[in-house]
C-alpha cells in the first residue's frame, strides 16, 4: 500500500514568505512617512490660517499649544486678501481633542531653536464663538515674534561683519587650549578650600536651604500661568512708548532735555539738602502713629464733622478760633524755617532742569529707549516650561599676540594677519553722542563705521547723522 504524497502548505514556500515580508515592510514605511502628517483614517481638525508672512515656516512645521504638540502644518499656500495684498495661508491639521478653538485665539509664529527653525504657537481665547472645521482665520488673529537676526539688523553691515569676525575669533581662541584650562582649574584649589565652610553652612539644618528651594519652586510655578501676560506686558510697553511719541516734541523732548542738568544740580546740592531731608524724615516718623489710626478713626471723625455742621451756630466762638488759626498759619508761613524749606524746594526744581534737558535726545532724537524695550520684549519671549527665557549669543574674541584677548599695557590699535586671519584693531564707543546739549548732533550708538585698518576709540570722526530704526505700534 502506497502513501499519497502531501502537498506543501502555501505559507511554507520561501517565495510566499519573502513576498509577505516585503509587503509588510512597504506598509510600515508608508505608515512611517504618513505619521509625520497624521495617520491615515484618523480624523483631524483642519484650519486655514492667514498670515502676513510665513516667516520661513514650511510644510511639516509643528503646531504647539501650551508647550504641547497638537498638530502640524500640512501645506503653505500663497493668496491675496481683499485689498490685493499678498498673504500666506497656513493649512494646519490639529488634534480633535482641541476642537473647537475660540475665535479670539491667537496664532503666533515663533523660533524653536537657535538655528532658526519655526513653529506655530496657539494661545486659546475665551470667546463663546468658535472656529468650525475648515474655517479660515484672518490675519488680525495672527502674528510673529522678532527673530534674532532682525534684532541684530539695527547695526550697520560693517559692524555686523565685525561682530561675526569677533565671534569666529572667540571660538578659535578656545581651540587647543586644554592644557591652559587644566592649569586654570588647578589654580582654583584655594577657592575650593574656602568653599568648605560655605558649603557646611548651606548644608546646616539651621540654614533651611531646602525650604528656600521649595519656596523658589512654588514661586516659579506661580509665575508659569502668567508667562503669556508677562510677554504681553513688554508688548504693551512698546505700544505705550509709541503713544508717547506723539507728544515727544516739544513736550516730552523739553522734559527729557532738562533731566541731565537737573541730576547734576541734585548731585551738587545734595549735601546742602541733607538737613531738610533729615527734618522731613523725622516729621514723617512722628506722623506714622497717627496715620496708622486713620483706618479706625476716620469714620468717627467723619461722623463728628457731620454732627458739627448741623449743630454749629452761624457765628460765634468758632469763627473767632478760625480767624486765630489763620493768623497762626500766616505767622508760620512767615517764619524762617518755612521760607527756607520752600526756597530749597524751589531751588531743587530749578536744578533738575539741566540734567533732564541732557537726557531728552536719547529718546526724542535717537529713539534708543523704544528700541531697547522693543528688543527686550522679543528677546524674553522664547517659551520654556516655566515661562519665558532670554535668547543669548556667545561672543568670543580671537587670541592674537598683541591683540585684545591677551594682557596688554595699551589698546590693540594696529591690524594684523597672524594665523592667516585678519584681526581688526580696537573699536569701542563707551559714551556715544545722542544729540544732547554740548554734543555733536548725531546718534552714534549702533551707527559707528567699522574699519579693519584703523582703530576707532570714542565717537567716530565724521557725523553719522541721527537716523536710527523707527519703531511702530503692534497691531492686535
Amino acid at each position: 500500500m502506497t502513501r499519497r504524497r502531501r502537498r506543501p502548505a502555501a505559507l511554507a514556500s520561501p517565495v510566499v514568505i519573502g513576498a509577505l515580508t516585503v509587503l509588510v515592510a512597504i506598509v510600515a514605511v508608508v505608515l512611517a512617512f504618513q505619521a509625520n502628517n497624521g495617520l491615515p483614517f484618523v480624523p483631524r481638525y483642519g484650519l486655514h490660517i492667514r498670515v502676513k508672512n510665513a516667516e520661513e515656516l514650511t510644510r511639516g512645521g509643528e503646531v504647539h499649544m501650551g508647550g504641547v504638540l497638537v498638530g502640524d502644518v500640512s501645506s503653505v499656500d500663497a493668496a491675496r486678501d481683499r485689498s490685493g495684498q499678498a498673504v500666506a495661508v497656513l493649512n494646519v491639521e490639529l488634534d480633535k481633542s482641541i476642537e473647537p478653538l475660540p475665535v479670539d485665539s491667537r496664532f503666533t509664529i515663533r523660533e524653536k531653536d537657535a538655528i532658526g527653525e519655526k513653529y506655530l504657537s496657539i494661545t486659546p481665547g475665551h470667546s463663546r464663538r468658535t472656529w468650525r472645521q475648515g474655517a479660515t482665520v484672518p490675519v488680525t488673529q495672527t502674528g510673529a515674534t522678532t527673530d534674532l537676526d532682525q534684532v541684530l539688523s539695527m547695526f550697520t553691515p560693517p559692524t555686523r561683519k565685525g561682530v561675526t569676525a569677533s565671534t569666529t575669533g572667540f571660538a578659535e581662541a578656545l581651540t587647543g587650549r586644554g592644557a591652559a584650562i587644566n592649569d586654570a582649574i588647578g589654580a582654583f584649589r584655594p577657592l575650593v578650600d574656602d568653599l568648605g565652610p560655605v558649603m557646611r553652612n548651606l548644608s546646616s539644618p539651621r540654614t533651611q536651604l531646602g525650604g528656600f528651594l521649595r519656596s523658589l519652586g512654588a514661586f516659579t510655578g506661580a509665575l508659569a500661568p502668567v508667562a503669556q501676560q508677562q510677554a504681553s506686558l513688554f508688548q504693551n510697553l512698546d505700544g505705550t512708548f509709541r503713544s508717547l511719541a506723539s507728544v515727544a516734541s516739544p513736550y516730552l523732548q523739553q522734559w527729557i532735555a532738562q533731566t541731565p542738568p537737573t541730576f547734576e544740580t541734585v548731585i551738587k546740592d545734595s549735601p546742602r539738602e541733607q538737613a531738610f531731608l533729615s527734618d522731613a524724615a523725622g516729621l514723617f516718623a512722628d506722623l506714622r502713629p497717627g496715620v496708622a489710626t486713620l483706618r479706625t478713626s476716620a469714620p468717627v471723625l467723619a461722623s463728628a464733622f457731620a454732627e458739627g455742621t448741623r449743630n454749629l451756630p452761624p457765628s460765634g466762638a468758632l469763627d473767632q478760633r478760625v480767624v486765630s488759626l489763620s493768623g497762626s498759619l500766616a505767622a508760620y508761613a512767615d517764619s524762617s524755617v518755612a521760607t527756607q524749606g520752600l526756597a530749597r524746594l524751589t531751588l531743587t526744581a530749578d536744578r533738575l532742569t539741566p540734567p533732564l534737558s541732557f537726557l531728552t535726545p536719547a529718546q526724542s532724537t535717537c529713539n534708543y529707549v523704544s528700541l531697547l524695550l522693543r528688543n527686550l520684549a522679543s528677546t524674553l519671549s522664547d517659551p520654556v516650561g516655566t515661562g519665558t527665557a532670554m535668547r543669548l549669543v556667545i561672543v568670543a574674541i580671537d587670541d592674537v599676540t598683541g591683540g585684545e584677548a591677551v594682557p596688554s599695557q595699551s589698546p590693540y590699535l594696529t591690524s594684523g594677519t597672524a594665523g592667516g586671519n585678519n584681526h581688526a584693531p580696537l573699536h569701542v564707543d563707551p559714551y556715544p553722542n545722542t544729540d544732547a546739549p554740548g554734543e555733536v548732533a548725531e546718534c552714534s550708538a549702533g551707527n559707528e563705521p567699522f574699519s579693519a585698518a584703523h582703530a576707532v576709540i570714542g565717537n567716530p570722526s565724521g557725523n553719522v547723522g541721527t537716523a536710527t530704526e523707527k519703531t511702530t505700534g503692534s497691531k492686535r
